[in-house]
């Protein structure tokens, strides 16, 4: 059997998410010793920041993956959208308090809401159904190297250039233009269909699929135990030397990046439902591993990075290691599960209503984690996560109406 070819469009969008994301992840990794070290915020105020900056983005994404399909203009919301993200994250760097930080994390969101599900239904429109998971799994591979260029980037200007964070993310600028001028120039949008014209006589089904919203409710209820990756840097941060935290958030988004190409082949051939599940069970047997690292190694978690035997850091490292592997599996087959559950004129919708409903469940999913974090201990709160991944991988395996391709 031949594999289905991965158009162009989709290595495209990758390179515009491949810069962004270099961009990004220069100010990413350094956010949680920001506020919850230099500004002094507890580890629920990090959960609620990053949960309340999702929520309000994911509104949007469904807002303009609707206006997307309505008015055709993917191309021009997408841009936006990175224009404004990479116009605002810079300012972090004159962030003084927690509420500087939050309005600058949740105009950044706000972005990535505007930009999300047309830059969604663009690879959809341009990609045989047939290649929808491998060209999705592409384009979180290179989004995901963007990453480690970026995190590599923070780590050695810390280190060897001697810059303080807030100079890191003026930074970030850089490539925060090249991003623009990329989408600009270089992403070319396929041939999308046409809004559908005002019936006559009858009246088309508005919903995106009929297994679309038994699908976004499993999808919900794994994010329950998704909190923000902030928490990870958060533990890692009392393992490791603070230049050192950006090099762990390297390894993990090397391996998600490696990850991504290696599920491309199964993509083509394997169901997008049995990658999604395995996915998911991944994400609970390593958040089971954090939990048991947080527990084993709770005094020289308390204590700090200075008494930290090597055990625990080798465990941490293998650990975020195994993070990235699992992320690698599950993050294209969804959104192949997405495409394939809505008819092409209304995918800009659907995508949209996939990312508002993950992005509204970051806010418990976060706020809960940081709660659990402060109230009783790390163990705890990965624990917790984990047993909620893992019910949804049981519900999306075994669970007769869920989307099975």
């Amino acid at each position: 059997m031949s594999r289905p070819r991965i158009p162009a469009a989709a290595w495209w969008l990758g390179a515009v998410s491949f810069v962004n994301d270099a961009a990004s992840e220069m100010v990413l990794p350094l956010l949680p010793a920001l506020m919850v070290g230099s500004l002094g915020l507890p580890a629920a105020s990090l959960g609620a920041i990053e949960g309340v900056a999702s929520a309000v983005a994911s509104g949007l994404k469904l807002a303009f993956g609707r206006l997307g399909d309505r008015t055709g203009k993917h191309r021009a919301l997408m841009v936006g959208g990175y224009a404004v993200s990479n116009l605002v994250r810079p300012l972090m760097a004159l962030a003084t308090g927690g509420l500087g930080v939050a309005v600058l994390r949740v105009a950044d969101r706000v972005g990535k809401g505007l930009r999300t599900a047309p830059r969604d239904a663009l690879l959809a429109a341009s990609t045989p159904r047939e290649a929808q998971a491998a060209a999705f799994s592409v384009h979180r591979g290179l989004d995901h190297a963007g990453t480690i260029l970026g995190a590599a980037a923070a780590a050695l200007l810390l280190r060897y250039g001697g810059f303080s964070p807030a100079e890191v993310f003026g930074w970030s600028a850089v490539p925060g233009v090249l991003v623009v001028v990329l989408a600009i120039l270089a992403v070319r949008s396929p041939a999308l269909v046409a809004p559908p014209p005002a019936p006559v006589a009858v009246v088309p089904d508005p919903r995106p699929g009929r297994g679309f919203s038994p699908l976004l409710g499993i999808i919900a209820l794994s994010r329950l135990g998704l909190a923000s990756e902030m928490f990870l840097l958060l533990l890692a941060g009392r393992f490791v030397e603070p230049w050192q935290v950006p090099l762990l958030w390297c390894l993990l988004h090397l391996v998600k990046a490696t990850a991504s190409f290696l599920v491309v082949p199964l993509g083509t051939q394997l169901s997008a439902r049995s990658l999604v599940a395995l996915g998911w069970a991944a994400h609970s047997v390593v958040f089971l591993g954090f939990a048991g690292a947080a527990v084993r190694w709770h005094g020289a978690f308390v204590e700090g990075a200075g008494s930290v035997p090597s055990a625990a850091v080798v465990a941490v490292v293998g650990l975020f290691a195994a993070w990235g592997l699992q992320a690698g599996l599950s993050e294209g087959a969804e959104k192949s599960l997405v495409a394939a559950a809505s008819p092409d004129n209304e995918r800009g919708t659907a995508f949209g209503a996939y990312h508002m409903v993950t992005g509204l469940m970051a806010l418990p999913a976060s706020a809960g984690f940081g709660a659990l974090w402060d109230a009783t201990s790390p163990g705890v709160a990965f624990a917790a996560g984990a047993g909620t991944a893992g019910l949804a991988a049981l519900l999306l395996w075994l669970w007769p109406g869920a989307v099975r391709r």
